[in-house]
């Protein structure tokens, strides 16, 4: 006589061997579409960016441009304070403006200066502007000037510096102030 577990357990076997082949049978049609996409993979060319240069959008080329500029404009200009000096008459500052360290790489080559002033309140460019170290007495403002530095063969070389003059300090009074009881008068 055939017992009915013995059937159920077989029949519970047989399917699960059928469950597990049919996986192993989807898990190796999976893994050989793997396979064929890796190896159509490595056919395609590989480029080497490693040689490739990115350059960016014109705009942000721009972009750049115009900061390196602003920041060299920056670091071109010089802060001064008029020095506080207990009078209200003197309201100037005397300014060196010295390149007398310049020089030509060509060993012999006489050089010129020629200084002019580009902006800022009108100043006299003392003793004159054809000296290799000038002076100016400026006020409160910012002042820009030019100098340009040839050699006896017409190379040129021309920089531009900015002196920024800052007022005077001067610090209000201080006010101290006692109240109390009495009279000044006698």
């Amino acid at each position: 006589m055939i017992n009915r577990e013995s059937i159920t357990k077989e029949k519970v076997q047989n399917f699960s061997a059928i469950v597990i082949i049919l996986l192993s049978a989807i898990m190796v049609l999976k893994w050989k579409d793997y396979e064929n996409n890796m190896i159509e993979g490595s056919k395609t060319t590989i480029i080497d960016t490693s040689q490739t240069r990115l350059v960016p959008k014109p705009e942000v080329l721009a972009k750049i441009n115009l900061l390196e500029k602003m920041a060299m404009a920056e670091r071109s200009k010089i802060t001064v304070m008029v020095e506080h000096d207990n009078s209200p008459l003197t309201n100037t500052y005397p300014m060196i403006l010295d390149a007398t360290n310049s020089f030509d790489p060509d060993l012999g080559d006489e050089i010129q200066f020629v200084w002019k002033q580009i902006a800022g309140p009108n100043v006299e460019i003392m003793p004159n502007p054809f000296e290799g170290k000038v002076s100016f007495e400026g006020e409160e403002g910012e002042y820009t000037f030019e100098l340009t530095v040839a050699d006896d063969y017409g190379s040129k070389a021309t920089i531009t510096k900015t002196v920024i003059i800052i007022a005077e300090p001067n610090q209000p009074p201080v006010i101290e102030m006692n109240v109390r009881q009495g009279s000044e008068l006698k």
